[in-house]
């Protein structure tokens, strides 16, 4: 999962080379707040996340106490992915093996609870608005009505209850 570098993410990186009282700082900047401490996630999430070798985090963010409504929790995700296949590989195996790698993060997502997942800007393909190649990438365009990545993350969202906004968007018309 590393780099050449070694350094798995943005996180590890700060922590390695910021000293502790320059990083909350950092933190503040970054996240607008100190956390006050990392959000505690299912020993399932971290099990999927270390089987398939993805790095998970979780962090709290404190709202201010309502007076008229009860607090809910809302637990929110977001995905970043990579790409999987080799990109001269068919298109249909790509996005399939794409489909399969985020379908196990969204997995570790709602072992943890999480009822709101945010997916990347054109996730479903391993390159978006090239200027010199033009296909094979077309090729992943699709309705966003009814597209494949559609019908298959409202399968996922019914299966794990999470928010779809395609669901949200029918039940108000």
């Amino acid at each position: 999962m590393s780099g050449k570098s070694g350094i798995n993410s943005l996180e590890e990186c700060l922590e390695k080379y910021i000293p502790p009282e320059e990083l909350r700082e950092v933190r503040r900047i970054l996240y607008g707040q100190e956390q006050e401490k990392p959000l505690e996630l299912s020993s399932a999430t971290l099990k999927i996340a270390q089987e398939y070798d993805f790095e998970v985090k979780g962090y709290r963010f404190q709202a201010e106490q309502e007076h008229l409504r009860p607090a809910k929790i809302v637990r929110v995700a977001a995905i970043q992915n990579s790409i999987v296949a080799k990109t001269t590989d068919p298109v249909d195996v790509q996005r399939n093996a794409i489909y399969d790698k985020i379908e196990k993060m969204i997995k570790a997502a709602a072992a943890s609870g999480v009822n709101i997942l945010c997916l990347q800007e054109a996730w479903t393909m391993p390159f978006a608005f090239c200027t010199r190649e033009k296909h094979p990438w077309t090729e992943f365009a699709e309705s966003a009505e009814n597209g494949s990545s559609t019908k298959w993350l409202k399968n996922l969202s019914r299966q794990f209850n999470m928010f779809s906004f395609e669901a949200a968007a029918k039940d108000s018309a």
